[in-house]
């Protein structure tokens, strides 16, 4: 075993019906081989996920286009209230993250001594507990005011500032789960193979795996990210 092998992930998952069965192929059990993908196939997977979300992008600002009807809201039926809350939703997960980096941050408990008693531990875990609870309280705090903050920015704004707001933030917003969907669809396609030694990969080329059925798909894409998360072995 080389080197490169030693610090892959792999799994392994067993396929099952919609009654939660496993599927059996030939006398056994549907199986694929699932290996966190290196560097070369992350380039290719995100090529072409920003591929995707350039293509949904051009779409979805053609207003005659079908992706532009089905996926935009109509925002003329929405009133100024509505529309500052729907920018202030789209906008939760910057608003969030700059809460993270602007909050008043607790102090973090010292970590005891390696000689530590097993009481001074206890307390420190515990302390642990209390200080993630109360950073996550701080954030939640920050994040409270920077958006009451962002409010009222809105409510000062002309109607077609809004809409132009409106538009970008859920555009943006579009994109970027296209942009994470077909990510992870590539690294599930590039890290799955239908042979133990994983030298054949289970689907012949990325439109059979993202046609597959979904049973099929959400399985693989399932077991990929959590093993991605660090689960090893993994078998439904």
């Amino acid at each position: 075993m080389n080197l490169d092998e030693l610090f892959r992930w792999t799994g392994k998952l067993e396929i099952v019906d919609n009654k939660g069965e496993v599927v059996m192929a030939d006398g056994s059990p549907l199986t694929v081989y699932l290996r966190i993908v290196g560097d070369s196939d992350l380039v290719m997977a995100r090529k072409q996920a920003l591929k995707a979300s350039s293509v949904l992008r051009k779409a979805l600002r053609d207003k005659e286009s079908d992706s532009h009807l089905a996926m935009i809201p109509d925002y003329n039926a929405l009133d100024d209230e509505t529309l500052c809350r729907m920018i202030l939703l789209s906008e939760a997960l910057d608003i969030r993250t700059k809460a993270m980096a602007t909050a008043d941050k607790p102090k973090e408990p010292r970590e005891p001594d390696s000689d530590a008693t097993l009481e001074q531990q206890e307390e420190y875990e515990a302390a642990v507990d209390e200080h993630a609870k109360a950073l996550d309280e701080a954030i939640q705090e920050k994040s409270k005011q920077l958006a009451d903050v962002r409010m009222d920015d809105l409510k000062e704004m002309p109607r077609e500032k809004l809409v132009d707001i409106f538009m970008t933030t859920v555009v943006d917003s579009l994109c970027r789960s296209e942009m994470l969907r077909v990510f992870n669809s590539w690294c599930a396609y590039l890290g799955t193979y239908k042979d133990k030694r994983m030298k054949s990969l289970a689907f012949s080329n990325y439109a059979a795996f993202d046609n597959a059925a979904p049973e099929l798909k959400n399985q693989i894409l399932d077991s990929y990210i959590g093993l991605e998360l660090g689960g090893e072995d993994l078998k439904n």
